[in-house]
């Protein structure tokens, strides 16, 4: 905790995910004790929100605009309980997320890094030192997954495997 406060004083892009973004906040609550006994936990005091851990466990896919991106995003949430802005500091209703400034936010969507628009925005202090064309992430993702595969095929006997998961 001490080494991402300070990296976030000494200027470092602080990004939180999901339980990330929770921690990232003024504290993280458990009234039900539904994680432990511990009712409340100070956060890292990074992010101006509060979490309430609850019963009920969202999971769905989501597609988003990202600082009004087009095209649209798109990820997953998969979590335990709601942020909510302190003192108003974000819009009413606005719970997916939380931007301090360019340097500084928390999200719960998962794969948020996988669109353009994330990382043109997290990158964007640095495009001096950037290529001018346009990076396609998802077909990078797709080529370290086909590479992946075949590392495994040549490496592994798949027929084995198969039978296994058979048995």
């Amino acid at each position: 905790a001490q080494s991402i406060v300070k990296a976030h004083k000494s200027g470092a892009t602080v990004i939180g995910i999901c339980g990330g973004y929770q921690m990232m906040g003024q504290d993280v609550c458990d009234p039900d004790h539904i994680e432990s006994n511990i009712e409340r936990l100070p956060g890292l005091g990074l992010l101006p929100v509060s979490t309430i851990i609850e019963k009920e466990k969202v999971t769905r896919q989501i597609r988003f605009s990202f600082l009004d991106s087009h095209p649209d995003c798109q990820g997953y949430e998969i979590h335990m309980g709601t942020t909510q802005p302190i003192d108003n500091y974000l819009e009413t209703g606005q719970t997916d997320g939380c931007f301090v400034n360019e340097k500084c936010f928390g999200t719960y969507i998962h794969g948020i890094l996988d669109n353009g628009a994330v990382i043109d925005h997290i990158l964007k202090p640095y495009a001096d030192k950037l290529a001018d064309e346009e990076f396609d992430f998802a077909a990078f993702k797709e080529e370290q997954y086909n590479k992946l595969a075949d590392h495994v095929r040549k490496h592994v006997n798949m027929d084995v495997v198969y039978k296994i998961m058979e048995e």
